[in-house]
């Protein structure tokens, strides 16, 4: 009697499971979630790229507006960043997403109109009020694009930390073929979203670019919404969430809710401080954040100093394409390697590959065209790469001389080899991004998911503005190798944290015992090793056969 019980049972539990396969694989490929992230990145680069022309468009006499605008936008999110994170803890999944998309959009559409109708209606404003009006736009627009970013941030910490994460369930395979794509997504934007704006501001100049723009973001919130709503409605699993306050809000309701009511960003920066140090991921943390303190990647430092080493600028373009690629390349291989070795593995693989590849770029000072002279410290005189990064004119020496030629490749050894260091390093880097993504994913608790990657952004842009403040302090090309230097210390820094943190989960780092008995099969200890393991299996299997028996036999 009991064995047809179990067998009724069994049949009961595979019926259940293979629906649960079916459904997994029906919802497979969710590409409701893909289309609001190509819609939501697409708007983020396209806007990201045009902030930074407005403010040149702006003051063109120098970056300091330009910096000052990176700056503050970095400067919020590291002060509101928690914040941000603890209120979509408190706050409904389909309330926050609803929330963070109207403010975003509306504050680069609003953002937009104002730059675009004063360049527009410049020439006639008069000039004893000119320069107030551009401070003041200048100031509003810095305001605006800091609300976006903040408002940018909790919708990426929303849907990317948090609703795939429910989405997927307990499928990790399915979270990391998630993951890969829409940083596939991401990646792809990137690339082509700057150069359709830059089209625009080439074919239709600042002012209608501008109202573009802010078509593109009513037209872009409307989608993302319905999007949104769609998913929310097909995952019923996103209606149940798990609230839990802070200690110190509970003891501030638990006093008076009217006279504690107000919320304190400061307290509440403070409260995800402390949740994210108290972490067990907090080690993979900040071996990711090590990684945006460095210059050995794309962004404006880095095409700085390539123009001064007379890279020309549709080189460069096309370099950043190829390494926009070959990050691609390492999204898309990154759940194949979880899947065959784990989610450890993976990471300390992708640094091993990146620490590998900027070796190349650590390399680069020491070859032939290098402009590394440390002498400059004490007597100065030389070239500024902020300069050079509002420049527009290419070195004579790209019109003089062909790749054919052998003095090119001596002239350019050193920042081809740079170049390359960094472009091959794109393949580790999103392993390692990606795999720090899945573990804040898989290790966070529901209820905190939100505080800890707020915090996490926070530290990543503090580090950033960290690095930005090194250039700032050492902005001559003949310094520029010191910034490397620094720069790959970093790395291995983050490569140590992360190291920290994988031993901690898995007891070790590499496997010692299996290495030695590959290498000395036949040493005594080895032996001895042997012969107890096969000790044990057979006392453990004779222990799985008596069970059997007596099951079968009851």
């Amino acid at each position: 009697m009991a064995v047809e019980v179990t067998e009724e049972e069994g049949k009961m539990i595979e019926k259940e499971e293979k629906g649960l396969e079916n459904v997994k694989t029906k919802d497979g490929a969710p590409w409701r979630v893909y289309c609001a992230h190509a819609l939501s990145t697409w708007g983020d680069n396209m806007w990201w790229f045009a902030g930074g022309c407005y403010m040149m468009e702006l003051h063109k006499e120098s970056l300091r507006l330009t910096a000052t605008y990176g700056l503050v936008i970095a400067a919020s999110v590291i002060l509101f960043g928690a914040s941000v994170g603890r209120w979509i803890d408190k706050t409904r999944r389909l309330t926050a997403a609803k929330t963070f998309l109207t403010i975003q959009n509306t504050a680069v559409s609003i953002c937009a109109l104002l730059l675009s109708w004063f360049i527009a209606y410049k020439d006639d404003i008069d000039e004893a009020n000119l320069t107030l009006v551009t401070g003041a736009v200048s100031v509003g627009a810095i305001i605006l694009a800091s609300i976006a970013r903040l408002a940018s941030s909790g919708t990426n910490i929303i849907i990317q930390k948090d609703w795939i994460v429910v989405i997927a369930g307990d499928d990790t395979d399915l979270l990391a073929k998630m993951n890969s794509i829409l940083r596939t997504i991401e990646l792809t934007t990137y690339m082509l979203a700057p150069a359709a704006a830059g089209q625009l501001f080439t074919f239709f100049g600042f002012g209608w670019t501008g109202v573009f723009i802010a078509g593109w973001n009513i037209i872009s919130v409307c989608l993302e919404y319905l999007l949104l709503a769609l998913i929310y409605k097909k995952y019923p699993a996103l209606a149940m969430k798990k609230i839990q306050l802070s200690e110190a809000e509970s003891q501030e309701q638990a006093l008076d809710n009217e006279e504690k009511g107000e919320t304190n960003a400061f307290r509440e920066a403070y409260e995800g401080w402390k949740t994210y140090m108290k972490h067990p991921v907090m080690k993979a943390g900040v071996g990711l954040a090590c990684l945006f303190m460095t210059v050995l990647g794309f962004d404006n430092i880095t095409y700085g100093y390539c123009l001064m080493q007379g890279v020309p600028h549709a080189a460069l373009g096309v370099l950043v394409g190829i390494s926009a690629l070959v990050g691609v390349a390492g999204s898309l291989a990154y759940p194949i390697l979880r899947r065959r070795v784990g989610i450890e593995r993976t990471g300390l693989i992708g640094m091993f590959l990146l620490i590998s590849c900027s070796t190349l770029a650590v390399i680069s000072p020491f070859l032939p065209g290098s402009p590394m002279d440390l002498t400059y410290l004490t007597h100065g005189g030389s070239t500024n790469i902020l300069d050079a990064m509002n420049s527009t004119d290419e070195a004579e020496v790209t019109t003089e001389r062909n790749w054919t030629d052998p003095e090119f490749w001596v002239t350019y050894a050193s920042v081809l080899v740079f170049l390359t260091g960094i472009i091959l390093a794109r393949f580790g880097l999103w392993i390692v991004d990606l795999t720090v993504n899945q573990l804040l994913q898989e290790k966070v608790a529901e209820d905190v998911r939100g505080v800890v990657n707020g915090v996490q952004d926070s530290l990543n842009n503090t580090l950033d503005l960290a690095k930005c403040i090194l250039v700032i302090l050492l902005p001559a090309q003949e310094t520029f190798a010191l910034l490397i230097f620094a720069s790959f210390i970093s790395i291995n820094f983050g490569w140590f944290m992360y190291a920290l943190y994988s031993r901690s989960q898995r007891g070790h780092l590499f496997h010692f015992c299996r290495l030695v008995s590959v290498i000395l099969p036949d040493t005594p200890s080895q032996k001895r090793k042997e012969e107890q393991d096969q000790i044990q299996n057979k006392e453990e299997t004779m222990k799985m056969v008596k069970d059997m028996e007596e099951k079968l036999y009851v």
